[in-house]
């Protein structure tokens, strides 16, 4: 009763993408990677695979490695919820979509103990359109968007804010099928910001018209403390800690084809087993 409960819940998945009815689909490389230097030093974390796009529903396969936060390889990703799959695919966890989008960028805690944060001054500049470069012979168009806002972080007795300023750059291109788009092209996972700001930044270039095919999202913090009535100076003469932090998305070998056989599977093997997404996702930190 199980097994026959998973299959219909992966058919769900794959709503269109059935074996009498092949369909089109889209293929493509989609490489996702951040770097972030702070004082504390300079991590990076990227990941890249092949993704096949089947009547909206998405399938990311990773040429080696794991997705942050799991030990899953493999994201199957429609309207109604998606799955991560390890390794050779024996293994399945049910997922929606804020759960793998949690793999990037962690929920808030809902308790903040001592700490108390709010944003205060955040002003999005409308996006700045320019000719971007072709992609793959296709006319593109380059979105530029800034951001800026402090975020003023309480303990007992102190008070630290950070300053920030966004520069987000999106090429999109317009002369693309319906056969590319799917929910891995939403932005959320590259906005490891603060909750408002996070959802008024994925909002502005929401809009933003055609597919992206390059993101590079950048902010720059400089963060600073008071005390109560004082402010706390650098030691030493030394300039305000700074945090740089860049995420980047792109895309390429873009195919449009009929679906064919052999093509990637959107539902599960017969030999899957179905566990709690609590074995496929861990507790550790991403390199972020």
């Amino acid at each position: 009763m199980l097994r026959k409960a998973a299959l219909v819940l992966a058919s769900l998945v794959a709503t269109g993408a059935s074996a009498d009815r092949p369909g089109r689909e889209a293929s493509y490389v989609l490489a996702e990677g951040r770097t972030v230097v702070s004082p504390a030093g300079e991590r990076a974390s990227a990941v890249r695979g092949t993704v096949v796009v089947r009547d909206g529903t998405a399938r990311w396969d990773l040429e080696s490695g794991t997705f942050p936060r799991s030990a899953a390889s493999t994201i199957v990703l429609g309207d109604r919820g998606g799955w991560l799959l390890a390794g050779d695919a024996s293994v399945a966890a049910r997922a929606m979509p804020e759960d793998l989008t949690a793999l990037w960028v962690p929920a808030p805690a809902t308790d903040e103990g001592p700490f108390r944060s709010v944003v205060r001054g955040l002003a999005i500049t409308p996006p700045m359109v320019s000719p971007g470069p072709t992609f793959e012979g296709r006319p593109a168009r380059r979105h530029r968007l800034t951001a800026v806002w402090n975020l003023e972080t309480s303990t007992p007795g102190r008070v630290s804010t950070a300053r920030t300023r966004l520069v987000a750059t999106v090429v999109a291109v317009e002369d693309v099928g319906d056969e590319v788009r799917s929910p891995l092209d939403g932005f959320d996972r590259l906005l490891d910001l603060p909750g408002p700001v996070r959802q008024e930044v994925a909002a502005a270039l929401g809009g933003i018209p055609g597919w992206a095919v390059s993101v590079v999202v950048e902010t720059e913090s400089e963060l600073s403390s008071e005390l109560p009535g004082i402010q706390v100076a650098p030691p030493d003469g030394q300039r305000p800690l700074k945090t740089r932090v860049e995420t980047v998305r792109t895309v390429s070998g873009l195919v449009l084809r009929p679906a064919v056989d052999g093509a990637p599977t959107f539902a599960l093997p017969e030999k899957t087993r179905v566990v709690g997404i609590e074995r496929l996702v861990t507790l550790r930190e991403p390199l972020r």
